[in-house]
């Protein structure tokens, strides 16, 4: 090859390369315009969302804690609280529910999570509210025997009486009380016949941790044992217990006809649950958003108090045809029940206050 071929093709080279480079150059700064348009649209797309959510309103998240199981009255309860807040507030109240012991594994542990704001709402026993706040006039509705209808309960909970141990409890806890509701009455499952009073002396009966409770099983020539709710079914497979008191509603929902043979209608008192809302969240609401709230949950109070009620109706029936023998005391056979758990007043009084037992019993007519 001569000398001034070998140049030629040498330009030729270099200017297809500097093509080259220009074309590269070219599409990088055609791909950064993309992109740039692309990034351009999104904050776009940001601003217009943010607009639309401004010219909304705010919206506002509520996570709800429960240990029931999901074919519960209680899961139903707060079923109808959610799909009602978020249609009357168009879903700017966001409502979760974290049941079936998801998250807390008692009552207590819910409550709590409640006071520290990780969840908003729950509901649990009066007896859990005494612990929590230190009020210890929570527990007379545990006293045996003192109310005989769900009525008694809720004149209760609607009194002033009640209305100023709501406030002390959000001063000391932080936490709202909102009404109140029964789960049923309390009846006592077992792995032996329990037909007769006698027949209770040194069974072990799981119980809530509740004083007063305790003392009613106790009373009953029993011994009371405590054990978390969400351990009981494996505590009576076990044999660690040989019943538990709770309401046939509970028993039904949580299965415990696969542990237990017999049930006795003992119905010393019922399981009262009072829902509870983190103070500060509620008084953070916006004002449009609270007003729905504080009118949606009446209507709350009316569906769940409604539900539990048809539920624990229907339990006895559900519970024997689960193969539970159900003996149900006939009054006169239910009066030893009734006379040897008198004794609770005299050496519980301290636990609510005979102050407040006489209160009680005096609203009630008693």
């Amino acid at each position: 090859m001569n000398k001034k071929l070998f140049k030629v093709l040498a330009v030729m080279m270099c200017l297809a390369l500097v093509f080259a480079l220009a074309a590269c150059g070219g599409n990088s700064s055609s791909g950064s315009n993309e992109t740039k348009k692309e990034e351009s649209t999104k904050e776009e797309t940001k601003k217009e969302e943010t607009t639309t959510n401004a010219s909304a309103g705010e919206v506002v998240k509520l996570d709800i804690v429960h240990i029931a199981s999901e074919n519960d009255p209680i899961h139903d309860g707060w079923t109808f609280l959610k799909n009602a807040l978020e249609e009357k507030s168009g879903g700017r109240f966001q409502v979760t529910i974290y049941g079936n012991k998801s998250i807390a594994n008692s009552d207590i542990e819910a409550i709590e999570k409640v006071q520290q704001n990780i969840c908003q709402m729950t509901s649990g026993p009066s007896s859990s509210y005494a612990a929590i706040g230190n009020i210890q006039e929570y527990q007379v509705f545990d006293y045996p025997y003192l109310c005989s209808s769900y009525d008694d309960f809720y004149t209760i909970l609607d009194s002033d009486l009640a209305k100023g141990w709501a406030t002390q409890l959000e001063e000391k806890a932080g936490i709202r009380t909102l009404g109140g509701y029964a789960l049923g009455w309390q009846q006592i499952a077992s792995t032996k016949p329990l037909n007769t009073l006698e027949s209770y002396k040194g069974q072990k009966i799981r119980t809530m941790s509740s004083d007063v409770q305790i003392a009613i099983i106790n009373s009953f020539g029993a011994n009371a044992t405590i054990v978390n709710y969400g351990e009981v079914f494996t505590a009576l497979q076990q044999g660690t217990v040989d019943g538990l008191m709770t309401s046939t509603g509970l028993m039904v929902s949580d299965k415990f006809y696969e542990v237990t043979d017999y049930l006795s209608v003992a119905h010393p008192t019922a399981i009262l649950h009072i829902p509870c809302v983190n103070a500060e969240w509620y008084n953070n609401l916006p004002e449009d958003l609270k007003a729905i709230y504080d009118e949606t949950i009446p209507e709350y109070m009316d569906a769940i108090r409604s539900y539990e009620e048809a539920f624990d109706q229907k339990a006895l029936q559900t519970l024997a045809d689960n193969g539970l023998e159900v003996t149900e005391y006939s009054d006169e056979e239910l009066k030893p029940f009734i006379e040897a758990s008198q004794k609770v007043y005299t050496e519980q009084a301290g636990v609510a206050g005979a102050e407040t037992i006489a209160a009680v019993q005096a609203l009630l007519g008693k």
